[in-house]
């Protein structure tokens, strides 16, 4: 997350159970789909230094670290970095990830060319306020040569969940703007489509190297009817398999609920 305003006290109140919100078996495929494309572009060398801006409770960091790397996750929120300290003193490798409250629009703590590797999940490029100064300083503290990936909402997608509720008042805002009003109209996000992505990593030196959809075809199922279907014995990985394959399709990706985009900083 990023900009000291209702999205952060928003996170700060719902801290305590932020995880748990994504545990259900669609949300599990979104993570699946997730640590599928982000492996891959993960330093070769143990022990390098990973950025997870807006990274929150510190889900991916933990992850990470556990891989052998050392992960610094940031946050505005502060409960939220609160939670992640306990987690990861919990699973026993707090030695391994720093928390620390900086604005993902604002990283004037961190040198240039810093880090061996900058993720920035769960959407808070979307909604910082000012995703242009985001992806800036993503790609200002990254080192050259090495990887930036972001999560962002899909503005075609979003398009699809005003229709869904005849909320044509928010669907003109979107449309003009690329701005809907996310938990329930709490805060602003920006939902981006796949060429300005494009444009905004290239702009800031960082050339594309994969853009991936997710999910892409689950999404068109409604949650309570995937959730039982994903349940059912072998499916899950069936699911998950079409969807690596067929997620980077160029004429599909946009329609997708998350856009993933990674690039190299040249």
């Amino acid at each position: 997350m990023s900009k000291k305003n209702s999205s952060t006290l928003f996170h700060n109140k719902i801290a305590e159970k932020y995880e748990s919100l994504y545990v259900d078996q669609f949300w599990q495929l979104y993570l699946e789909v997730t640590w599928h494309n982000l492996k891959k572009y993960l330093p070769k060398k143990k022990g390098a230094i990973i950025l997870d801006a807006g990274g929150g409770t510190g889900f991916w960091s933990r992850k990470i670290a556990k891989m052998g790397f050392n992960l610094v996750c940031t946050d505005v929120a502060q409960k939220m970095l609160d939670v992640g300290v306990r987690l990861a003193k919990k699973e026993k490798i707090s030695d391994r990830i720093e928390f620390k409250n900086v604005d993902i629009i604002n990283m004037k703590c961190f040198k240039d060319n810093f880090f061996d590797m900058v993720i920035a999940e769960g959407d808070p490029v979307g909604y910082c306020g000012d995703y242009k100064r985001a992806i800036k300083e993503l790609s200002r503290v990254v080192k050259r040569g090495s990887y930036v990936s972001i999560s962002v909402d899909s503005f075609y997608s979003t398009i699809g969940k005003f229709l869904r509720r005849k909320d044509f008042k928010s669907l003109n805002r979107l449309i003009k703007t690329h701005i809907s009003e996310f938990t329930g109209g709490k805060y602003p996000q920006y939902n981006f489509t796949v060429e300005e992505l494009k444009k905004v990593f290239e702009t800031n030196k960082m050339k594309v190297a994969d853009i991936i959809g997710k999910p892409v075809f689950t999404k068109f199922i409604p949650r309570e009817k995937v959730n039982k279907i994903l349940r059912e014995k072998n499916i899950f990985k069936k699911f998950l398999e079409i969807e690596n394959k067929f997620n980077n399709e160029p004429s599909i990706v946009g329609l997708s609920g998350h856009i993933q985009i990674t690039g190299k900083k040249i």
